[in-house]
């Protein structure tokens, strides 16, 4: 062996020493727990939603009676002993269109604010989901690298016996040298691309997940889907998508937005009683009263105002059939291509252990010594081995991200699910 090679096969070996992830992993559900718990963005949903409800406190109290007291004192110059007093007025709306619709409204917007919290854990779990398998794939990526880069060192061991032994040229040594390097080379870069999925996960989670369970790729089988059929999962997505039932309930407020602003041409009927008095009691005053408002809408507010609803509804009305054209081109997509994307799955594997197969003959051959097969021939053979075990990988991953977004887009990405997911992973 001659001493570059020794010195080069020291500090690849040294270099993976000083690298190593950590024994325990953090499950999905443990992420997605995290999030839930540390993401801002759901959080501000969660408390717009508690917001909401204050709303609705607030339209029904302009429908209660609304009593007030008042005391004061006068001083005056030319009456110094003036006596103070004080009033108590009740007032009560006895019929008022607005406050009604006020009322219907701020239930509408509770009802939105659910539907607006949902769509966020909808997009959450997607994003830590989506963030979690993508760490997985890194993950296996430097364990798939890591075996290259060994069985590369291996391969430049024995092509360093075999020169010493006289039976192979240099080249073949400077063949499998350069192989190291390289495989070290793609190790490195795929340290890299771990470190930064580890970073998008640690984000949505707010820790940092240094290892994360992956999808068993040993025993490659397809789980049934949730629905058999395209027209299914259209029906689910239907009654259960969080963008779909959101735009829905959107429609149903700019349609009561454009009542809100015709009330203001209906009378509003108010009464009120008022009680007065010293604080001696020698001037007590009893006044009630009934006001009837009718607007004439003179200047055309109203009328511009209702225009401008009408409008809104139009806009909420497009608005509607977009998310229910983007859904259903959507479905359909995701749903035609998850039979393709297993089909290509299940060829990437016929094709990994086809790769393997000649891989072992070529090895087998060239350390019998039998003339025709060459260090070269080994190192390329070997990267159709790697490249086909990374592809199988992204063919897995993918599919099972396609799956996911399927479950997104007909809102089935809950906490059930989650754990559902967890069985497919080791």
């Amino acid at each position: 062996m001659t001493k570059v090679h020794i010195v080069t096969t020291l500090i690849i070996t040294t270099g993976l020493s000083c690298w190593s992830l950590t024994s325990h992993a953090i499950t999905i559900n443990q992420a997605w727990t995290a999030a839930k718990n540390t993401n801002p963005s759901y959080k501000i949903k969660q408390l717009e939603q508690e917001q909401s409800q204050f709303d609705t406190g607030v339209a029904k109290s302009a429908l209660l009676p609304n009593l007030s007291a008042t005391a004061g004192k006068t001083w005056s110059d030319h009456n110094a002993t003036q006596p103070s007093g004080y009033t108590i007025t009740l007032d009560q709306s006895i019929w008022d269109s607005r406050s009604w619709l006020a009322l219907d409204q701020a239930q509408a917007e509770v009802v939105y604010a659910q539907l607006e919290l949902k769509k966020e854990q909808n997009r959450l779990a997607y994003g830590v989901i989506d963030a979690y398998f993508k760490l997985a794939q890194a993950q296996v990526a430097v364990g798939i690298t890591r075996e290259q880069h060994q069985d590369a060192l291996h391969l430049l061991t024995l092509t360093q016996k075999k020169y010493q032994a006289g039976i192979i040229l240099s080249t073949e040594v400077d063949d499998a040298n350069t192989n190291v390097f390289g495989a070290y080379s793609d190790l490195l870069s795929q340290q890299s691309l771990l470190a930064e999925q580890q970073a998008i996960l640690a984000k949505l989670i707010n820790q940092p997940p240094q290892q994360v369970d992956e999808i068993n790729s040993h025993n490659l089988h397809r789980p049934p889907l949730q629905k058999n059929t395209k027209q299914q999962w259209l029906k689910l997505a239907q009654d259960n998508s969080p963008d779909l039932l959101a735009a829905q309930q959107q429609l149903r407020q700019t349609k009561l937005a454009v009542k809100q602003q015709q009330a203001d041409y209906y009378p509003n009927l108010s009464g009120n009683i008022s009680y007065s008095n010293d604080f001696n009691g020698h001037s007590d005053n009893l006044n009630t009263g009934i006001t009837l408002s009718v607007p004439l809408d003179l200047n055309g507010k109203i009328r511009s105002q209702v225009g401008k609803a009408k409008v809104g509804v139009q806009i909420a009305q497009q608005q509607l059939r977009q998310v229910e054209l983007d859904l259903t081109n959507d479905i359909n997509t995701r749903f035609n291509q998850l039979d393709l994307d297993w089909q290509r799955v299940d060829i990437g594997n016929k094709k990994l252990q086809a790769d393997l197969k000649a891989l072992k003959t070529k090895q087998i051959i060239y350390t019998s010594g039998t003339d025709g097969t060459t260090a070269l021939d080994i190192i390329q053979i070997q990267e159709k081995v790697y490249k086909s075990k990374e592809s199988l990988q992204d063919l897995l991953y993918t599919y099972w991200l396609h799956r996911i977004q399927l479950l997104s887009l007909t809102g089935q990405l809950n906490d059930k699910t989650i754990v559902q997911l967890s069985q497919a992973l080791q």
